[in-house]
């Protein structure tokens, strides 16, 4: 279609309808989000999220890993990387997974399986990384293109302001104005088109920057209680580096029992013994007595001094 208004610059066309070429490109990312199925991952953890916190609530730790650790998936979905549209449905797909696997690494920290939970937050870690490395270029790309984009629109309309001015202000327009105001209102629309769609793709990349380094710190911790662990048990003299030995020697102290703080802290402590030494009669009953299962054995008397001899 060739337009040339009375008045007006050639140029002024040319970009305009060079401008305007690019608008059949805001439809994939329109199409993406009408056409983006609901995340499986997400909709069951917010299902099942109210209940884990339940049984975290009431110190079923046990419980409630066996309930995180059934929203994990047999196998790791794929990643597909087809156009922006599978790659932001597989990006909230990973997002929505990392966060069942943080769920998992809580729930199995608090019921003492520790070495499931570093293994869960390396797994999270690993697929928010891998989630970030097959969007940032392509996003990076389409952040550009739209950057550019809008850049070239705002050019056309700051140039042509008050033409497009006075096409606004006219009561009546003949039909070659009635299409020359069209084709500026439509670069006008995909100014605001283009800026919405830069904010889009670069909150995904910096939301999935930003997951692929939070699993740093969990994995860490993680790491760094099973060290602690290895160094007590080391450090025990009278097992020699035995677990079970030193299990038992822990749990007939009440000192260290008491050291844990609140009844939470306790069921933390006597679940990761539980763990290292699941056949150990004392620290099954002393979970018992913990949760009102059992009553505690009454303490032993405390025998008075002998007195010494007379001389």
């Amino acid at each position: 279609m060739k337009v040339s208004p009375r008045g007006r610059p050639p140029s002024f066309w040319v970009l305009l309808m060079r401008t305007l070429a690019l608008l059949p490109a805001l439809l994939l990312p329109a199409a993406l989000i009408a056409q983006a199925p609901a995340p499986s991952f997400g909709d069951r953890l917010k299902a099942e999220r109210p209940a884990v916190d339940k049984l975290m609530a009431d110190l079923q730790y046990p419980d409630a890993m066996k309930r995180a650790e059934s929203l994990l998936p047999a196998a790791k979905p794929a990643f597909v990387k087809t156009d922006n549209q599978t790659l932001v449905q597989s990006a909230v797909t990973y997002m929505d997974l990392c966060q069942t696997y943080r769920l998992a690494v809580e729930t199995a920290d608090a019921a003492g399986s520790w070495e499931k939970a570093l293994e869960y937050a390396k797994t999270a870690k690993a697929l928010s990384a891998e989630s970030y490395a097959a969007i940032k270029d392509p996003f990076t790309q389409t952040v550009t293109y739209y950057t550019q984009a809008e850049a070239r629109a705002k050019q056309v309309l700051a140039e042509n302001d008050a033409r497009i001015k006075e096409l606004k202000g006219k009561a009546v327009l003949d039909p070659g104005e009635r299409q020359e105001l069209d084709l500026a209102l439509g670069v006008e629309k995909e100014q605001v088109d283009d800026a919405k769609w830069v904010k889009f793709f670069q909150t995904y990349l910096d939301v999935t920057k930003r997951e692929s380094e939070a699993y740093d710190p969990l994995v860490k911790v993680m790491e760094d209680k099973l060290k602690g662990e290895a160094a007590q048990v080391e450090e025990y003299k009278a097992g020699k580096g035995d677990r079970l030995k030193w299990v038992e020697a822990v749990v007939s102290s009440p000192a260290y029992l008491e050291a844990q703080g609140d009844k939470a802290g306790k069921a933390r402590f006597l679940y990761r013994l539980a763990v290292v030494d699941p056949e150990n009669k004392k620290v099954q009953k002393q979970l018992d007595v913990l949760f009102g299962r059992a009553t505690a054995a009454p303490a032993k008397p405390v025998k008075p001094a002998k007195k010494g001899k007379k001389g």
